[in-house]
């Protein structure tokens, strides 16, 4: 966990109902960006993304336009990744 954490730089996530709205776009694949949208439609149904994409997604959740965090994206990897690995993501 990243709150109390002493070595952790503390990032203020957005929070509230456009925040909200805005995660559940990502999770859903309708951003708005093809790339992205592509990666999460892509996950959504087969549960599989090759790393590269992975990474686009999570770098766009947490440092795109989102600015939501990482931990949210980290839930939604575990929901829908089949290679999902509780001991390598936590």
């Amino acid at each position: 966990r990243m709150e109390g954490n002493p070595i952790c730089r503390h990032i203020p996530w957005g929070e509230g109902p456009e925040y909200i709205q805005r995660f559940e776009a990502w999770k859903e694949g309708r951003t708005g960006y093809p790339w992205i949208d592509a990666c999460m439609q892509q996950l959504r149904r087969e549960g599989v993304l090759h790393h590269l994409a992975r990474h686009a997604v999570a770098c766009f959740l947490t440092r795109g336009d989102l600015w939501v965090s990482w931990e949210k994206g980290a839930a939604v990897f575990d929901e829908l990744l089949i290679d999902a690995d509780w001991a390598l993501n936590n």
